[in-house]
């Protein structure tokens, strides 16, 4: 038989959150990386966290009642962000991640986003094919990195309130030239860690977790973000750019460590951040 496509309910997510566990298991395994999820529990929650958010579009691939693999496309801003994507194992191979993909982005369009990114694990030659091969392109190689936790906390480091949004924002289209607003109302609301780096105007913001990103007016303000998350949150992760040279040598020299290399890809229009910033995994 061959996989449907269906959107996602509650009941869904215990199943569904096995599989991206052992789908990402499973390859980090087999190429020598921490996999991004760490338990089936943790990939269950992330998978019930999106299944339940209104502005996600989630769906599943099933033969009969049989779970094959799972999608999430988030549209919470001006850019429409993809992930994770994961399949069975047992089913690997048979075209269902092509299907999962080409359902996501045609929902985006249908909701008017013409933008639609993601982030792909540089060591995963089959995903970064097929995504090359439904018109993504690879826009910027970006470190995934383990945050030193030793790192001194500037004064001006503190968590973030729903009265920053409007200058977090205002920062975030100078640089992104897009607006992430959405994002923030949802993460504070889920309770994710979100930081601000106050100089008596917001001089930039880290929104913590590999679904979480940050801007800042300078080099030296988002490593002081990322110091400042590094030492909050012990075993905190960030992603930069690598060709931002002075941010991710500065990075390093922070103690900041290497755990994997990723490549931000692109569908349809794109403009390069100008300024300092740390990706998301989806962008």
């Amino acid at each position: 038989m061959t996989a449907g496509i269906r959107q996602l309910h509650a009941d869904d997510v215990p199943e569904l959150g096995r599989i991206c566990y052992e789908a990402f298991k499973d390859l980090s395994d087999r190429h020598g990386f921490p996999s991004d999820f760490a338990t089936v529990e943790f990939a269950q929650q992330v998978v019930g966290m999106f299944v339940a958010q209104e502005q996600v579009y989630s769906i599943g691939a099933y033969d009969g009642e049989s779970a094959k693999g799972s999608n999430f496309i988030n549209m919470w801003g001006d850019v429409a962000g993809i992930g994770p994507v994961s399949v069975d194992l047992a089913a690997q191979g048979e075209g269902i991640g092509r299907k999962l993909m080409e359902d996501v982005i045609a929902a985006a369009r249908e909701h008017g986003h013409d933008m639609i990114r993601l982030c792909q694990d540089s060591f995963n030659m089959q995903s970064l094919a097929l995504y090359a091969s439904m018109g993504f392109d690879t826009k910027e190689p970006l470190a995934y990195l383990e945050l030193s936790s030793d790192g001194p906390s500037d004064p001006g480091f503190r968590p973030a309130t729903a009265a920053d949004f409007d200058q977090m924002d205002e920062l975030c289209q100078s640089i992104y030239r897009i607006s992430r607003r959405g994002e923030y109302e949802v993460f504070l609301s889920l309770g994710f860690p979100m930081f601000v780096l106050d100089r008596g105007q917001i001089a930039g913001y880290h929104i913590g977790t590999a679904l979480g990103h940050g801007v800042a007016e300078t080099t030296e303000d988002l490593l002081t973000l990322l110091a400042g998350y590094g030492a909050t949150a012990p075993g905190a992760h960030s992603m930069v750019p690598i060709r931002d040279g002075a941010l991710y040598r500065g990075a390093l020299a922070a103690g900041h460590r290497n755990v994997k290399v990723m490549n931000l890809m692109a569908y349809g229009p794109y403009e390069e951040p100008q300024g300092a910033y740390a990706p998301s995994v989806m962008f």
